[in-house]
């Protein structure tokens, strides 16, 4: 019996159980789907699966309900944790590294370090966010950029993309919106998006849509 095979089988499941892990016990398949960035049926099949196996379950009625990680299967503690606390570890490593990389005066500002999957046509990759909290010329927001790629590629031997905003960079939508082009982001240090939503006034609309789904996971 290939064990592993039973939760790592498809990205559908790594995915569901990446997402209930990070988010929290009783959330909803339709938040699932969201968050963890899954076609609703390929979701849907999974929670299925997992359920069977007995990894998740999941408590409500028929028409609503929510999920849970099964912390007592014995997956759970050989497999699954190791591996999502691993994650988390590179995560603030990750975060750890960019800061590092950082002047005081840039650190003090820093207001919170993103992460996402990058939508390219080629596969994707990695997108990093740094959200300052006061004005930065532009060149120095491209250094910031340029030794942040630099500081994550060499933890992760893999390229990233990043780019820096400010607070009014964001409540204007300059670029922002084209640069995730919708991706769910994950929280790697400070503040979560949807708080900077509701400082910044953005409570409705497009931006306010993109800001309002995250997963906290360092």
């Amino acid at each position: 019996m290939k064990l592993a095979n039973l939760v790592f089988s498809t990205h559908a499941k790594i995915d569901v159980l990446r997402t209930i892990y990070f988010a929290g016990d009783g959330i909803s398949g339709r938040k699932i789907s969201l968050l963890g960035e899954i076609n609703p049926r390929s979701c849907q099949l999974a929670l299925q699966e997992l359920e069977a196996l007995n990894i998740i379950y999941k408590n409500g009625n028929r028409r609503k309900h929510s999920f849970f990680l099964n912390r007592e299967h014995p997956l759970y503690r050989e497999l699954l944790k190791p591996i999502f606390e691993g994650e988390r570890r590179l995560y603030r490593e990750m975060a750890g590294k960019i800061k590092e990389g950082l002047s005081p005066q840039q650190n003090d500002s820093l207001v919170s370090i993103w992460s996402f999957s990058s939508k390219e046509k080629n596969g994707g990759g990695v997108g990093i966010i740094l959200l300052f909290g006061m004005d930065i010329p532009p060149r120095e927001l491209a250094s910031v950029e340029r030794k942040a790629g630099e500081e994550i590629k060499g933890l992760m031997n893999t390229p990233v993309k990043v780019k820096a905003f400010t607070l009014k960079d964001i409540k204007e939508d300059a670029g922002f919106r084209d640069f995730i082009r919708g991706a769910v982001i994950r929280v790697l240090f400070g503040e979560r998006p949807e708080d900077i939503a509701r400082d910044l006034g953005i409570t409705r609309g497009p931006l306010h849509y993109f800001l309002s789904k995250s997963l906290y996971v360092s």
